[in-house]
């Protein structure tokens, strides 16, 4: 079980490290009318990441043929995969991933002047359906689903890393719920340096988690 929770923390570290949700969450809670947004993104978000997860959980341990596996070393295989992965993404960022999601960013900050509450909670889901969301959220489910944990233990670990996967969005509505003056200016001051400094942090921490998960999949084989 400790490298079922070990494999799930990384991924979900690894997908909370990510420019894009954090930057539209502090976008919305800047916009003239945050209220309209902040909480239906939020829960679109956090449902999403549910949906990914639970429906691969679900999906890959009633799949037909499944082979019996010993779990610690398929759960060592998945992590070190998506170690490989995540070591190949973060690269990528390095290149040029920044001019990707800075369109993507200014995309979505135009239509927060009309966007009905309803819309953000589909661009929650929505971004879940990124490919490097969907691959951590597979590949949690995956482990998991390799586990065949009892249904009430399974739904807490689909919950566990649906709020860890989205606590960049969590975490900022969060404090802005709990006095919305009050986090105007510390919520610009991230916003300010994420759009210096964010997707280098992101690139470093994305390679530092995907070696981590090389090293600890190797570790279990």
């Amino acid at each position: 079980m400790l490298s079922t929770l070990t494999s799930l923390l990384l991924f979900a570290l690894a997908g909370a490290i990510s420019t894009v949700p954090v930057s539209i969450t502090i976008m919305i809670l800047l916009s003239p009318d945050p209220r309209r947004g902040a909480v239906p993104f939020l829960i679109g978000s956090v449902a999403g990441s549910i949906l990914v997860v639970g429906f691969s959980a679900v999906g890959l341990q009633f799949l037909p043929g499944r082979p019996r596996l010993r779990q610690d070393e398929t759960v060592a295989w998945i992590g070190l995969g998506v170690g490989v992965l995540l070591i190949g993404y973060a690269v990528y960022l390095f290149w040029h991933g920044s001019k990707a999601d800075s369109a993507v960013v200014g995309k979505m900050k135009a239509r927060f002047q009309s966007a009905r509450p309803w819309e953000y909670a589909v661009l929650g889901l929505g971004l879940n359906l990124r490919p490097k969301s969907i691959l951590l959220a597979v590949a949690a489910g995956a482990v998991i689903s390799v586990r065949e944990p009892p249904w009430f233990q399974g739904t807490l670990l689909v919950l566990a890393y649906a709020v860890a996967v989205q606590s960049a969005v969590v975490a900022p509505i969060s404090i802005w719920l709990h006095s919305p003056v009050r986090a105007q200016a510390p919520l610009t001051a991230i916003y300010d340096w994420m759009q210096r400094n964010g997707q280098t942090i992101a690139a470093v921490a994305t390679l530092a988690i995907g070696v981590l998960l090389v090293i600890y999949g190797i570790g279990q084989l």
